[in-house]
């Protein structure tokens, strides 16, 4: 900490628009989580992980949780009892690549007597503007439409699908429902490396399908998250138009849309970025753990991971929904949001001004909308909010 203050003041911020106390808890953030290269596992010892203990470690260091002032919204905990959710698995996943295998099995283990019971928790955000708004005697915390095309945001939060929950991004999603007048459904998805690729994309889905039984309509939902809930909404939204489904809308911050290429931008933006990981060689990679812990790094696998409902920067965007995509210059997967822009823009080369939007922020790092102080990252949510709310 007084190397970073002492840097901070001798040398000037490392980023003009950044204050101390962001740059020294950019710092201490990447202190926690760098792991150095020396003495890391290989695929030569790969046999000897303990993904128990990975991710009894992964629980020591999660996300913390955030709280969400009265002034900007309330939330209730809520369940999702998975086998009333009505899903055709086969209609809703055949033919789906990669994730097909994986999605019918953990269907079928649904179906059995110990998985009839199994319950995805959530947390449903009431923003204050909208109670403001509401008739006093709606019942603002049932998960049902409100009124004819009412619509909500399922959110779907960051954090590598090893760390992250509702509660830890509580704050930032309370605060772009308040601006956009919107209720949110947040889920806590199942997290690596215990539940590998795909039961988050199969929580994702069934989180989907529990609101339109609720009364929603598939269009009225919009699919938000960051970083690894970017990647996770892209997934699910891809997912839904193999069955000719369509959402409401997209909103994308810092998404993390490639497992399988590190672009120049992961060396760039090193000294920036408080993200880090170890290098796609070693197991402990979090794509690899993400969406395979334990496997030897493969040609096949490397090919498994360009599936587009696993990097979904490959998919086809042709007619896709609206999308709002908010990212920071300085992080470190910068190219490769970039490239999902570019690769949406290049599919819809007549669509309406303002339907794929793209906002780079300079100098702000990785999901730099939970540094709720920022100036920065109060106007991103701000405009979140009215990208969704002109919907």
């Amino acid at each position: 900490m007084a190397k970073s203050t002492l840097s901070y003041y001798v040398k000037g911020p490392r980023c003009a628009k950044w204050p101390l106390w962001f740059q020294l808890q950019r710092d201490a953030i990447h202190r926690a989580i760098y792991t150095k290269p020396k003495g890391q596992p290989t695929d030569e010892t790969i046999d000897q992980i303990d993904f128990e203990k990975v991710a009894a470690e992964n629980r020591k260091w999660d996300l913390p949780t955030s709280q969400l002032p009265s002034d900007i919204g309330t939330y209730e905990r809520i369940s999702i009892k998975v086998s009333q959710v009505q899903i055709n698995p086969v209609e809703a996943f055949s033919g789906t690549g990669a994730a097909e295998s994986g999605l019918l099995a953990l269907s079928k283990a649904d179906r059995t007597a110990s998985g009839m019971n199994r319950e995805i928790s959530a947390e449903l955000t009431v923003p204050a503007s909208l109670k403001r708004l509401s008739d006093v005697t709606l019942d603002v915390f049932a998960c049902r439409p409100l009124a004819d095309g009412e619509k909500i945001v399922l959110y779907l939060h960051g954090g590598a699908y090893k760390f992250g929950s509702a509660a830890s991004h509580r704050a930032l999603v309370g605060r772009i429902a308040n601006h956009a007048s919107v209720r949110c459904v947040t889920i806590d998805y199942r997290l690596a490396p215990l539940h590998p690729y795909p039961a988050q994309l199969h929580d994702a889905h069934t989180a989907f399908w529990h609101l339109v039984q609720m009364g929603f309509r598939a269009e009225d939902i919009v699919v938000a998250g960051d970083s690894a809930g970017g990647n996770l909404a892209l997934s699910l939204t891809v997912l839904l138009r193999h069955t000719g489904h369509c959402t409401c809308g997209l909103l994308l911050l810092s998404p993390w849309v490639d497992l399988t290429t590190e672009r120049p931008s992961i060396q760039r933006n090193a000294k920036y970025d408080f993200l880090c990981a170890p290098p796609l060689e070693s197991p402990l990679n979090p794509a690899r753990t993400f969406y395979a812990p334990g496997r030897p790094l493969s040609p096949e696998m490397i090919t498994e991971m360009a599936h587009p409902l696993v990097s979904p920067v490959y998919a086809d965007f042709a007619e896709f929904p609206p999308t709002l995509i908010q990212a920071g210059e300085k992080e470190i997967i910068i190219d490769e949001i970039s490239q999902l822009y570019e690769n949406i823009a290049a599919h819809n080369p007549n669509a309406k001004h303002g339907r794929y939007v793209y906002e780079c922020y300079a100098d702000m790092i990785h999901v730099f909308h939970q540094f709720l102080d920022l100036p920065d990252a109060q106007y991103a949510i701000a405009k979140a909010g009215e990208f969704i709310k002109a919907l």
